[in-house]
């Protein structure tokens, strides 16, 4: 089976219920995306794409839904002993954890007052009426950002049950949030809808060598070749592709581009002083694309 086949079977199990936006534009873009590739980058590419997981508004959708009810049932979640959040960054800024905590918020049943931007706004002597803390987020590729996110917060985990909910985890990074776990003592639990491998674990020094000599063909600088941090997830979303994701998926290139774009906000024009956008894509990738 040659990679348009592939392709082909990956957009019958991506479209669910229909073809999306963003299902369509890689469709448009496929036929251009691998034109320049030989066959034993063909080879390697076909194999990973095979894995790769999009997940459209509606599937994200059932998929909170389910977890959502999952989670309740399993750690008698509800209006009296629990707070819903989200992972929020370091600057506080709104990210994608926002879409899937609102989701959750619209098909828990639970009482929307228990729904926290961040807990961090609880009184002391409420914080101590809550068992349990429900965290959202559409997906973890290291688990550093998630274990980053619990070490900023102010308040006593201890005696309290945390609940991570995402759409997919590597097994590395659920593996870094439970080793951090059992080290600070906090009980975390991960719930996901698929907990994936990395994309070239079982692969050939070879096979790594032919797939990076790909991705400088395609001037993917090296720090997002293997994905942020070396992730090497393969997943997008109809909102956005994480970029903990291999960045021959992703990362911006004029003459290919890539299936599934990596969508960027503009900077406020008075932070950046009105530099162009040539400019603040290159503090955002940290390189020209030439």
């Amino acid at each position: 089976m040659d990679i348009t086949d592939i392709f082909i079977e990956c957009i019958d199990k991506w479209a669910d219920e229909e073809i999306d936006k963003r299902i369509s534009y890689a469709i448009n873009s496929f036929e251009k995306w691998i034109e320049d590739l030989d066959k034993e980058e063909l080879n390697i590419l076909s194999e990973i794409l095979k894995e790769f997981n999009y997940y459209s508004k509606a599937s994200s959708f059932n998929i909170i839904s389910n977890l959502a009810q999952k989670s309740i049932e399993e750690f008698d979640i509800n209006n009296d002993n629990s707070v819903i959040s989200l992972v929020r960054k370091a600057d506080g800024k709104m990210n994608s954890s926002y879409e899937y905590w609102f989701i959750h918020r619209n098909v828990s049943g639970l009482s929307k007052n228990i729904y926290y931007d961040t807990v961090e706004d609880i009184r002391q002597e409420e914080w101590e009426n809550i068992k349990n803390i429900v965290y959202i987020d559409d997906c973890s590729g290291t688990g550093k950002q998630f274990v980053d996110f619990l070490k900023r917060q102010n308040k006593i985990f201890a005696g309290k049950t945390i609940i991570f909910i995402v759409v997919e985890i590597l097994e590395e990074a659920k593996k870094y949030i439970e080793n951090y776990a059992s080290e600070t003592g906090i009980d975390v639990h991960v719930r996901a809808e698929n907990i994936s491998k990395k994309a070239l674990k079982d692969r050939s020094g070879t096979d790594k060598n032919v797939f990076i000599r790909m991705c400088h063909k395609r001037k993917i600088i090296n720090s997002y070749i293997l994905g942020y941090k070396k992730a090497e997830a393969l997943m997008a979303f109809y909102n956005n592709t994480p970029n903990d994701t291999l960045g021959i998926f992703w990362f911006p290139n004029n003459q290919k581009a890539p299936i599934f774009p990596r969508k960027l906000d503009e900077k406020p024009g008075w932070k950046v002083y009105r530099k162009e956008k040539e400019n603040r894509r290159k503090e955002q990738y940290e390189s020209k694309i030439k």
